[in-house]
């Protein structure tokens, strides 16, 4: 097992676990794609993709995915990206292999050994350590490269030819960029914990390639961002943030984020009976509740009318998942609507 790249910190939590303004593109979905509704998420130990449709995600308890895809064209070990396409096409970004997969809606219908439909090979270190996706509102794929500093854009016409295909847009950001989110505005959010901060791009500063300066940068209050992970929006535009190194989440408000520098979180939630398990991925569902995926396979859910009060937060929803460990990410489809597009 290779976590040398890993901070300190969170490979410590890891190993320890397993003893982490344009229009928008309508999505057209395939008859394949409606048969896969449920929340999607990959595990490095053992390498498989792994669904839990919607009937299982409630109440408390061990949770046997119902579908299983494992593939040979890529190890997916250490940090998996995951994300989909307008279409219900599954993205998956191997940090090992600098290696983009793409499953085909109708290849996720079942469990089983699968071939992507495409690949998307790296030119002159476009894809090193891929760890984070996120796809914008004009269907253009991100990608961040964790291990050599940057976030790379795809359109796309390039992600139908997959290959060996030199991204549209390159940009160099600093640190280590481990998770990616939009907001409404179409601007970037990129987590990073080398730096321990959170940086902002703006809409016009994705249309090209360079090293702009970030438009926004959240720093540490106190101790409040520590190996900062998973980011999403929510339907007001809080920022919620997979705080894994502290092990809690944290939430700052469209008006705090209207600044630079050391901001206080609005909302904190800390974890009650071992609910935040090393927080490494989060998402809204349709019904706006957060669902917080655990490095080593803890899968909690917080109801959307819980979600203002912070601190000890019971969990509406606590489930397992047996038998895998190493997750980063996860991902719900159909898409939710009135969320910016993830």
């Amino acid at each position: 097992m290779r976590h040398t790249s890993f901070p300190t910190t969170f490979a410590l939590l890891l190993l320890l676990a397993a003893g982490c303004g344009s229009e928008t593109v309508s999505p057209t979905p395939s008859p394949d794609s409606l048969r896969q509704d449920g929340l999607w998420t990959a595990s490095g130990s053992p390498s498989t993709i792994l669904r839990l449709n919607s009937e299982q995600l409630s109440g408390r308890g061990v949770r046997e995915p119902v579908t299983e895809i494992t593939t040979s064209s890529a190890r997916l070990f250490t940090l998996l990206g995951i994300a989909f396409d307008p279409a219900g096409n599954l993205w998956l970004a191997s940090e090992d292999d600098s290696l983009l997969l793409s499953f085909s809606a109708g290849a996720l219908s079942g469990s089983g050994e699968r071939t992507p439909a495409k690949v998307i090979a790296p030119v002159d270190r476009s894809l090193v350590g891929p760890a984070a996706l996120a796809f914008d509102a004009l269907g253009r794929l991100w990608v961040a490269n964790r291990r050599n500093g940057t976030v790379v854009r795809y359109d796309a016409t390039q992600l139908a030819a997959g290959g060996s295909v030199a991204p549209a847009v390159v940009l160099s950001v600093p640190g280590n960029p481990s998770a990616l989110a939009f907001d409404t505005a179409g601007s970037l959010w990129i987590s990073d914990s080398r730096f321990q901060w959170i940086i902002k791009y703006s809409a016009a500063q994705l249309e090209a390639s360079g090293a702009p300066a970030a438009t926004f940068v959240l720093t540490r209050f106190a101790s409040a961002l520590v190996n900062p992970g998973g980011l999403a929006f929510d339907g007001q535009g809080n920022l919620w943030v997979a705080n894994t190194g502290a092990g809690n989440l944290l939430a700052f408000s469209r008006a705090r984020l209207a600044g630079n520098g050391p901001v206080a979180p609005d909302i904190v939630i800390t974890s009650t009976g071992g609910s935040l398990s090393i927080p490494v991925g989060l998402a809204f569902d349709g019904s706006g509740n957060l669902w917080v995926m655990g490095g080593a396979g803890a899968l909690t859910q917080y109801a959307a009318g819980s979600l203002g009060g912070g601190g000890l937060l019971a969990p509406s929803a606590q489930l397992e998942i047996p038998g895998h460990t190493l997750f980063w990410s996860l991902a719900f489809w159909p898409r939710p609507a009135g969320l910016p597009v993830n």
